[in-house]
């Protein structure tokens, strides 16, 4: 079988995170993320690099669940490092590293 995508799923338990998803070049296909308390807002960004010191790719504030599809994929060509508060409850990530090779027809 041929992953191409692959996914990251934390489930917060109302505290904040810093997950670093991937330490190589990646593309992100999708974010899908709940809250803990709709209508109290919660703050999930993506940046490229490996902390939060490095480039914001994608900041979201949102009173309840959100699914993001990015068409195209966000770039993150030193990795992928995300943040969220304590206001999201749980997220999935979807990506692919570039390093992956990609099918031939």
């Amino acid at each position: 079988m041929d992953r191409r995508i692959e996914t990251r799923v934390v489930d917060t338990g109302g505290v904040a995170q810093a997950v670093i998803v991937n330490k190589d070049p990646t593309d992100v296909h999708w974010l899908g993320f709940g809250v803990e308390t709709i209508g109290n807002r919660g703050v999930i960004k993506i940046y490229d690099g490996f902390d939060a010191n490095g480039k914001l790719e994608f900041q979201c504030e949102a009173g309840y669940a959100h699914f993001h599809h990015f068409d195209p994929p966000i770039p993150c060509e030193q990795g992928c490092f995300i943040t969220s508060d304590t206001g999201i409850a749980c997220f999935t990530l979807a990506y692919r590293p570039k390093s992956w090779r990609k099918e031939t027809v």
